[in-house]
């Protein structure tokens, strides 16, 4: 009854708004809300679809793509989607935050069912938000197993703007809010389509959320996953390991052929497997530190222009983990190296899948930051580092220091 009677007072501020026609998606109308295929489904993914930014556009055609593979039953899409004016550079097919349950359509408009409009003044890039839509998602749509996508930007732990950038509010996600972000909600996996979010500093946040975390080190192409490839295998076999049908993830990102000529990297992490990593990532930081002076007129030519990095920008600093290790044990011997090594027995087990192509050749599915100390204690960088619960690591003291 509740969702009847929320779906009747979206009716009326459509016919209100006078956003219900036009180039306005099909599903804001159609007669009462439809029963649910089962009341119980084996997955239901919840795809917290921000698009009030230079996204826009790509928002109806992940939306497509759901719908071309939706069947209900065993694995039900629901999405929170907001779009806004001016902020895309397009003209939005609708203004505001819709939620939408996914349904099967082949054709190039939506046809999904609107299930709540939230009207037009949601706020996306707020914590509370992602928080509502998670726990309202779960009691609407029960399943035994769950997903969440974030969909949107991505600036990895970055303390400006981490992720989910709402333009038309300016706020957007950091890193240290997940956690308030998810409440005491765990997920079989949290993926983001965003860019540059496959870091162990976001990772470690989320390891009591979920059981593995799928990402991108890199900065993917705008358009994101290619869902109809990503989510068959759920659709398929949906009784398979969370790991397996993670890495269906992996698969359609790295064998999407429009995506051949562009940066792709893709990974699947294990969280169970995080303290450790971080405990092998500790102790490297201390050999770092200790041989600090030792290592400093070689560590820029040496390591930071040898190994693999994302997106460097003047606050941005992130690099592979493993490749990271790999140049340290070549251009270090004694202590470094051997707590390096360590670090790549750890980083193998946490890691359980990882993709990419030719674009990102030094890429082994993990990311960490890597700033040079004459950044990082001299900016908001490392206050809003600690706020991380990673800092427990001596890694944000190499980070003070680091050549």
């Amino acid at each position: 009854m509740k969702n009847r009677v929320l779906f009747i007072l979206a009716l009326a501020t459509l016919a209100l708004s006078g956003c219900g026609g036009g180039g306005a998606p099909n599903g804001d109308g159609g007669g009462p809300l439809p029963s649910l295929p089962a009341p119980h489904a084996r997955w239901t993914i919840l795809i917290f679809m921000n698009a009030a930014n230079d996204l826009q556009n790509y928002g109806l055609n992940d939306i497509n793509e759901l719908e071309s593979i939706a069947q209900g039953s065993n694995v039900r899409f629901v999405v929170q989607w907001k779009q806004a004016p001016g902020v895309g550079g397009s003209t939005p097919s609708f203004v505001g935050t819709r939620r939408y349950y996914i349904t099967s359509d082949q054709t190039s408009r939506i046809e999904s069912q609107l299930w709540e409009d939230l009207g037009t003044s949601v706020d996306m890039g707020a914590p509370e938000t992602l928080l509502d839509f998670v726990e309202w998602g779960k009691e609407q749509f029960p399943a035994d197993r769950y997903g969440l996508i974030i969909w949107n930007h991505g600036s990895g732990w970055h303390p400006s703007r981490a992720v989910s950038f709402d333009d038309e509010t300016r706020n957007a996600i950091q890193t240290h809010e997940l956690r308030g972000a998810l409440g005491a909600n765990r997920f079989d996996f949290i993926a983001f389509d965003a860019s540059l979010m496959q870091m162990m500093e976001v990772a470690y946040e989320l390891r009591n959320h979920c059981d593995y975390v799928v990402g991108s080190e890199e900065s993917p192409p705008g358009d994101g996953y290619p869902y109809h490839l990503a989510f068959m295998p759920f659709l398929q076999t949906p009784n398979a390991s969370t790991q397996t049908l993670a890495g269906s993830f992996v698969d359609a990102m790295t064998s999407h052929p429009p995506y051949s000529s562009r940066k792709i990297t893709q990974s699947v992490v294990r969280t169970d497997k995080l303290e450790s990593l971080a405990s092998a990532l500790d102790q490297l930081a201390l050999a770092l530190i200790a041989q600090r002076d030792t290592i400093a007129p070689s560590f820029s030519a040496a390591i930071r222009n040898q190994t693999q990095s994302y997106s460097l920008s003047s606050s941005r600093h992130y690099y592979d983990i493993e490749d990271l290790a790999l140049k340290l044990i070549a251009n270090y011997p004694g202590n470094i190296s051997t707590q390096a090594n360590l670090v790549r027995n750890a980083l193998r087990e946490a890691v359980v899948k990882e993709g990419h192509n030719e674009l990102s050749p030094g890429s082994h599915g993990l990311s960490i930051d890597l700033s040079p100390g004459t950044l990082f204690p001299v900016t908001i960088l490392g206050p809003r580092y600690r706020l991380l619960q990673f800092s427990w690591t001596h890694w944000d003291e190499w980070l003070d220091i680091a050549p």
